[in-house]
Parts: C-alpha cells; structure tokens; sequence
C-alpha cells in the first residue's frame, strides 16, 4: 500500500503519486510492499538533507529505507524550471527514483549499479507518461 501526506502546503494529485509509485511496485513485483510518501516544504528539506546527508540545502527527494520517501515539491519545481520540464514529469522521476533507492536499488555504489537504476527509471517514466 502506498500512502501519501502532503505537509508542503502545495497542492498535489495524491492518487497520480500512489499510481506512479504502483507502477515500479507492480514491475519490481513487490506489490506487497508498503510505502510512505511524505511531501513537506523546502525548510524542513533542507533541515533533513543537513541531517542525514551533511548538505546544507533542499533536495528534491529523500529515501529512508523501512521508513518514508520524502519529496520537496518547490525542489521538484525548480528541477523542472532548470531541466526545461514540466513539474508532473519531474515528479515522477523523483517519485521513481525515491521508490527505486526505497528498494534498495543505489546509484552511488558503483557504475554498473548506476546505470541500473537508470535504465529502470527510464523503463517506469515511459510506462507513467
């Protein structure tokens, strides 16, 4: 089961979350699986990017194994103004990516890891799209 609680402020399509996040569950075939995903501003982001990964600013998303995937929606939307996007389809790349690592996928480990996940990411993007 995924949930989702938007504490950002933004509003967001919770079902359009729970249905990009089911995709890469039902092709991970880890269905069973639950999921919290939690969307909070860019102060808390950035207080929990401090935290856990010594970076003193926002991030787009944050994965605690066995916890919560954390998504910063004004991250998301700066990612999209930068990439040149749109902010659905930023958001389903950190949504994928955040429910990818929450699998235990990596792609800081080695090269080979790397292009795993983005092959997956890439795989689940053109299947939500």
């Amino acid at each position: 089961m995924v949930m989702v609680n938007n504490l950002s402020g933004v509003a967001i399509d919770k079902v359009f979350i729970k249905k990009t996040a089911n995709i890469v569950l039902q092709g991970e075939k880890k269905n069973s699986q639950d999921i919290s995903i939690v969307l909070v501003n860019e102060d808390k982001m950035k207080s929990l990017n401090q935290q856990y990964r010594g970076k003193n600013r926002p991030t787009d998303v944050l994965t605690f194994p066995e916890l919560d995937i954390v998504i910063c929606p004004k991250a998301v939307k700066d990612n999209a103004k930068e990439t040149k996007s749109t902010f659905k389809a930023e958001l389903v790349k950190v949504v994928i990516h955040g429910v990818l690592h929450f699998l235990d996928y990596d792609h800081e480990k080695t090269e080979k890891d790397a292009k795993i996940m983005r092959d997956k990411e890439e795989k689940y993007f053109q299947k939500v799209k």
